[in-house]
């Protein structure tokens, strides 16, 4: 009975380590499909090798399970080992190609923008030179020009005779101003003797005020003609 158990215990075993090898190497053949050709060529082979340790008959089991489960074992060991080394390096690789794609591209950016800034160097500097020689050849025209404006002036002071001076004109006659005081105006002569009504309407306001202060008439300043006639009166 216990020898009957631990040869089921066995048999199990054996076909646990069957099936995990068979799976294994199952997923193996998935994951070569995505690595290099070397690697996954020699995941394709460990994938055959627990394949073929899973292909054991019922027979075999019983007879010597301990064997079939440690062949089954150590073919899953060496797959997984082997698949996960292959997979590592493969994302490694990916991953440094990646990075060396991108310090490709940067460095083949800074390449352009260095060679950009050496070309506007360039430029500027022919531009400054350029700009360099106008301003010298500038500079010489102005002294030749100067020197014919002095040569010309020269030569005509010594040609030429000294123009008369024009004579100078007249001063205008000033008018004495006289300091007199004009002559005031007369003031209005006073009427003579007594007038009447009729003839008062006559008279300025100024002559009949004077006529009034004659007369000793008060507030005559105040008074209108008419008032003025009405006291006269």
């Amino acid at each position: 009975m216990a020898k009957t158990t631990k040869s089921a215990k066995a048999e199990r075993k054996a076909y646990d380590a069957i099936e995990d090898a068979a799976a294994a190497a199952k997923d193996a053949k998935k994951a070569a499909k995505s690595l290099p050709r070397k690697a996954a060529k020699k995941v394709r082979e460990l994938a055959e090798d627990a394949k073929d340790a899973a292909d054991v008959s019922k027979k075999a089991i019983r007879k010597n399970p301990r064997k079939v489960a440690d062949r089954a074992s150590r073919a899953e060991a060496r797959l997984v080992k082997a698949t996960r080394a292959a997979v590592d390096k493969a994302e490694k690789k990916a991953r440094l190609k990646a990075e060396a794609e991108r310090a490709a591209a940067d460095a083949a950016r800074a390449a352009e923008a260095a060679a950009a800034r050496k070309a506007e160097a360039k430029e500027l500097k022919k531009l400054a030179a350029k700009a360099a020689r106008q301003a010298e050849k500038a500079e010489r025209e102005a002294r030749a020009a100067q020197e014919t404006l002095a040569a010309e002036l020269a030569g005509g002071d010594a040609d030429e005779p000294a123009a008369d001076a024009a004579p100078a004109a007249p001063e205008p006659a000033v008018e004495p101003v006289s300091t007199e005081p004009e002559p005031a105006e007369p003031a209005p002569a006073e009427p003579e003797g007594e007038a009447s009504a009729p003839e008062l309407t006559t008279f300025t306001v100024a002559a009949l005020r004077l006529r009034a202060r004659n007369s000793g008439v008060t507030g005559y300043s105040r008074m209108t003609k008419a008032q003025l006639i009405d006291a006269l009166s």
